[in-house]
């Protein structure tokens, strides 16, 4: 990270602990459709671009499962809670964000989620326009963990690999990061990963606070080797 110029951030369950909320709506949502969805399956799916997801979900209920009508029923759910009680932002998420910019490293969103609810939650976070790149699982082909998601913000602002960092909780997207041979940094949200995903990490840490806390460390190292 000595040259470090970009941070990738992915938002559920990194930026905004929505997790927990997304799946248990989603359960509900399937119950209304007589599917039942246990937590297991539905952990699956994290990460994934709704292509993706469909697909998964037809391979297990079969295509008569109404994907879309499901789909919006657990996002009107979802957004009916956030709405209610206020977007849960993770510890240290501002406190970065704004060390970041004051060092002049650019910030971007890779998330598997669709453009329009990104633009919602950190409209509901209070982040409006402070990100300078943002990428939705709608907006590519494969989600992670393919790498096109991550290399399309490389070649947005025509950035190394080497001068990148993503950060991450899922599986799905550590592995699209490795896969993308850009260094990740997990901060686990639902699920704790074992020894064969952690090896992938640059680090792995328990919150955005220790993350600001190692690139600190790092650009001060740059500056006492210059």
């Amino acid at each position: 990270m000595m040259n470090l110029k970009l941070v990738i951030f992915d938002m559920d369950g990194l930026m905004y602990d929505t997790e927990q909320i997304g799946l248990a709506c989603l359960i509900k949502a399937a119950i209304k459709y007589g599917y039942v969805i246990d937590r297991e399956f539905g952990l699956m799916g994290i990460g994934m671009n709704s292509n993706d997801y469909q697909k998964l979900v037809k391979e297990k209920f079969g295509d008569e499962y109404p994907y879309l009508q499901i789909s919006q029923k657990s996002r009107e759910m979802r957004m009916t809670y956030l709405k209610e009680h206020g977007m849960i932002v993770k510890p240290g998420l501002k406190e970065l964000i704004e060390f970041l910019k004051d060092h002049n490293i650019k910030i971007a969103i890779a998330s598997s989620s669709s453009k329009e609810t990104i633009d919602e939650y950190n409209h509901l976070a209070g982040f409006d326009g402070i990100f300078d790149y943002i990428i939705a699982g709608n907006m590519v082909e494969h989600s992670k963990p393919d790498p096109e998601i991550f290399l399309k913000v490389l070649e947005h602002f025509n950035i190394s690999k080497d001068e990148a960092l993503v950060l991450e909780d899922s599986r799905n997207g550590i592995m699209a990061s490795y896969n993308a041979q850009i260094p990740v940094i997990c901060v686990p949200d639902l699920v704790k990963h074992d020894l064969e995903i952690t090896k992938l990490t640059y680090a792995t840490l328990p919150s955005l606070v220790e993350v600001k806390e190692l690139i600190e460390k790092d650009i001060l190292l740059k500056h006492k080797g210059e």
